[in-house]
């Protein structure tokens, strides 16, 4: 598993300035004064600011990775991250894009529920179960998180993030990995009652062999919009010896599909010491090589997760069987 802290990320804590580490220093806090107010350092939460030009080139995810990671590693957050503030730094896939603008940690007791100006603390029977540190932070640990991120988030949030856990035990990868049976024994553990039956929805939808968010969310809304379930990672065997799987097969119809999130295509871990160049040509071959065995290629993108309508539309005209007739409109 590749480290969720990016560079920039780093770079940004490393030159982030806590107020509370001049305390009494009249003259340091009328500087943090004035470099903010012209815009030399920014508020990344009440008590800690960091310099424009580090925050400057950061994505929406990695100011809100950056966020939780600076509230706990740096003191202005004690208690441990949880939710979407530790799926952040575990490197779980979160799908909205928007950065939270609360950082998210466990409140005392059950009682102590509360939100501040930037922190919000969700109450729990026990603040210290299932917490490990990372980078100097803070958090609950993975079965925890997905846990209790699976309680709260929708239903294709908990999917993907719990399909992300599950999958990398199975795949054999480095990094932290958990199990459904693990995530069930933390929710017992905390006594869920509220969002349990909807942590178990998504549990019981959960499939490792998804391979990442996008298939993940794709397999929600194929499921959510009545379409009939696919086959997923199905291998075509070449008569030449060469095997290619693609992420969603419906046997019915004989047409495979892929999902393309164009990760592969910005970011060096994905394309594993690729070339863009490279990956284009391989996808080129797949393609060719599964049509050659009389079956359809569908092609999905990120752009037609985010319209239900849209995305409806694209199964309809590929052809994609429906398992039921919807009630209602999408």
């Amino acid at each position: 598993m590749s480290n969720p802290i990016t560079p920039a990320v780093r770079h940004a804590f490393e030159t982030s300035i806590v107020a509370a580490e001049h305390p009494h220093q009249n003259a340091v806090t009328r500087d943090l004064h004035r470099r903010r107010a012209n815009g030399e350092l920014v508020a990344l939460l009440r008590g800690i600011s960091v310099p424009a030009a580090a925050l400057a080139p950061l994505e929406h995810w990695e100011v809100e990775l950056l966020r939780a990671w600076a509230a706990s590693a740096l003191g202005r957050v004690r208690q441990p991250l949880c939710r979407r503030s530790a799926a952040r730094l575990l490197g779980v896939p979160v799908l909205r894009a928007q950065s939270e603008p609360y950082v998210h940690a466990l409140a005392w007791t059950q009682n102590a529920a509360r939100r501040t100006t930037d922190v919000r603390y969700w109450a729990t029977r026990d603040d210290q179960l299932h917490t490990v540190e990372v980078e100097g932070a803070r958090l609950t640990d993975l079965p925890r998180t997905l846990a209790e991120w699976g309680a709260s988030a929708t239903f294709a949030e908990a999917v993907a993030a719990i399909d992300w856990g599950i999958r990398m035990r199975r795949r054999g990868d480095k990094g932290p990995v958990t199990s459904l049976d693990e995530i069930r024994e933390v929710a017992d553990a905390l006594g869920f009652v509220r969002g349990r039956a909807r942590l178990e929805r998504a549990l019981a939808f959960a499939d490792g062999r998804s391979e990442s968010a996008g298939e993940s969310w794709a397999r929600v809304l194929m499921h959510e919009l009545g379409f009939e379930a696919p086959e997923l990672q199905l291998e075509y065997r070449m008569p030449d010896g060469r095997r290619f799987r693609a992420d969603f097969r419906w046997g019915s119809i004989s047409l495979a599909c892929e999902f393309d999130g164009h990760v592969k295509y910005r970011v060096a871990d994905a394309r594993a010491g690729r070339t863009v160049e490279q990956v284009v040509i391989e996808e080129k071959e797949r393609e060719d090589a599964i049509r050659s065995t009389g079956d359809g290629m569908l092609r999905l993108v990120t752009a037609d997760l985010r319209d239900r309508r849209l995305f409806a539309h694209r199964l309809e005209g590929a052809g994609v069987p429906r398992r039921r007739r919807l009630r209602s409109h999408y």
